[in-house]
């Protein structure tokens, strides 16, 4: 029998917003509670490679979901099947994809357009991570390691800016086999440019529910409470 997925997402765990990502995982949830408001959005760089690093009961082979808290949802909750597609794309790690090109810096467009140019998502969005642990640590190691030199004067507090970019430079190193869900197979980012959220259309895993970063989260988390009957 192959083992189910270790959900894990980043956030205050008495926070009500966390529920409904809470409830569509059946409680399979671990959240890692030490959100740092210095670091900021570097807290899901720096402090799940913390997590992750430190928790040896989780198997370097098995297989890591990472999800934002508050606006990402499970709406097929099937863990094994889950991990068998995932293993099914041979990637070591996949990121969440959207269609806007957002908290992206300027310099990595050209490999995302040269990339994905023809698929319904172009750009990376890392709020879903799908991976194995060896391969997300060896990601978060090598930023960490490298983050003064390479990733610091450009990251303006923000993980997706850091994470492209190690995107960029992974295809000259190699140090992973990865890739971004263009096609939405795993997860569907549901962007402001593309309203509104049909829930009976989604094949996907999850749903990302971005427009929840433009100042109206209280509005954006109703409307997912109603569409997904929470």
């Amino acid at each position: 029998m192959l083992e189910e997925p270790v959900f894990i997402t980043l956030c205050d765990a008495d926070s009500p917003l966390v529920q409904p990502l809470y409830s569509s995982l059946q409680g399979n949830l671990r959240i890692i509670e030490n959100y740092s408001p210095r670091l900021g959005l570097l807290s899901k760089i720096f402090k799940v490679r913390e997590f992750l690093a430190s928790d040896t009961d989780i198997a370097d082979d098995a297989i890591i979901v990472f999800t934002d808290a508050y606006d990402v949802l499970c709406i097929r909750y099937d863990p094994a099947g889950l991990a068998a597609d995932f293993r099914a794309t041979g990637r070591d790690l996949i990121f969440g994809a959207e269609t806007v090109f957002c908290h992206h810096s300027a310099d990595v467009l050209p490999f995302f357009l040269s990339n994905y140019l023809g698929q319904p998502a172009k750009y990376l969005n890392s709020g879903f991570i799908i991976c194995y642990k060896w391969a997300y640590l060896r990601m978060l190691n090598y930023i960490t390691s490298n983050f003064v030199d390479k990733y610091m004067t450009d990251c303006r507090q923000n993980d997706q800016r850091v994470i492209s970019r190690f995107m960029l430079e992974n295809s000259e190193m190699g140090l992973l086999n990865m890739d971004i869900d263009s096609k939405f197979k795993f997860c569907y980012t549901h962007t402001y440019d593309n309203n509104p959220l049909c829930r009976d259309k989604l094949v996907s895993y999850f749903v990302h529910v971005t427009w929840l970063a433009l100042e109206i989260q209280k509005q954006a988390y109703e409307e997912i409470r109603r569409v997904f009957n929470l």
